[in-house]
């Protein structure tokens, strides 16, 4: 617009000087085109100079908050350590008492136990028709006089080869192994199974258990039972997640590691992550135990 301008001005004066205006050369267009550069390219690296210190102060403000944060879960951990030694057992949580005809136990323990003697039936009945295993239901007095849940299932016309007690994980029941205990069935071998206090069938609240070494103790016991009524046959055990940790526990007796021949666990639960990042848990080691 500048050189439009010095244009139509010398048009209508053909005498006008361009260094005459104001006494005062005049500037060209690129001049004064260079000079407006000048002017504005200054502010460019201002703002560029601005945006980049708010930058640096919010990426330093998130490097101070994840600083904090990894004192405050060291200071976390090494609290939870100090405390470690001093924690103490507490006392078992108490099932709601049920009347008096059902023996003082809860509402959910006795609902619970109708459905697994219910399917235990139902599955008897069908099993009558088609053949093959018979699969049977009994209560087992634990130590503490607590009833546990147990199945058992036997080949109709198979003479048993060996003999497999099999423990289920940590929620769960005996009755979800009821096809594999079949197909141990058709190759030779009697099964039992537990439900372990507080799950399936037997005493306890729901998934609770007060000490795995209950668990343990009730294995021992039901493993036994079992060989009384099953002499001269090989011994196995079967064990998923937390029940191949039980198992492994028992194992350490020698008086069970002499009962059984052999040891099959999916899954076990030797290693548990605890819920704090910086402490891991080894409950239990490595074992490996032969079969002979």
């Amino acid at each position: 617009m500048i050189c439009i301008r010095a244009r139509a001005s010398a048009a209508r004066n053909p005498r006008h000087r361009p260094e005459e205006d104001n006494g005062k050369p005049s500037t060209s267009c690129s001049s004064r085109a260079t000079e407006m550069e000048a002017t504005v390219k200054p502010a460019g690296p201002s703002r560029s100079l601005v945006a980049t210190r708010g930058t640096e102060g919010r990426v330093l403000a998130v490097l101070s908050l994840l600083a904090l944060r990894g004192v405050l879960l060291l200071l976390n951990g090494f609290l939870l350590l100090l405390l470690l030694p001093f924690q103490r057992r507490t006392a078992p949580v108490p099932v709601e008492a049920e009347e008096e005809e059902n023996g003082g136990r809860g509402k959910a323990v006795v609902a619970r136990r109708v459905l697994a003697i219910e399917k235990v039936r139902e599955v008897s009945a069908e099993e009558d028709e088609v053949g093959g295993s018979v699969r049977e239901f009994a209560m087992f007095q634990t130590a503490r006089g607590e009833a546990l849940f147990t199945r058992s299932w036997t080949h109709r016309s198979l003479q048993p080869r060996g003999l497999v007690v099999i423990l289920h994980g940590l929620n769960e029941h005996s009755g979800r192994y009821d096809h594999f205990a079949k197909q141990l069935n058709g190759s030779g071998f009697k099964v039992y199974a537990m439900d372990w206090i507080g799950h399936g069938g037997s005493d306890g609240l729901h998934g609770y258990v007060h000490s795995l070494d209950h668990a343990v103790d009730d294995l021992k016991r039901f493993l036994e039972k079992a060989i009384l009524e099953n002499p001269g046959l090989p011994r196995f055990i079967f064990a998923h997640s937390t029940g191949a940790a039980i198992v492994l526990k028992a194992a350490l007796d020698p008086k069970i590691e002499a009962l059984i021949q052999g040891v099959v666990l999916t899954s076990p639960a030797v290693h548990v992550e605890p819920s704090h990042p910086l402490i891991a848990v080894n409950f239990f080691p490595a074992i490996f135990i032969s079969v002979s």
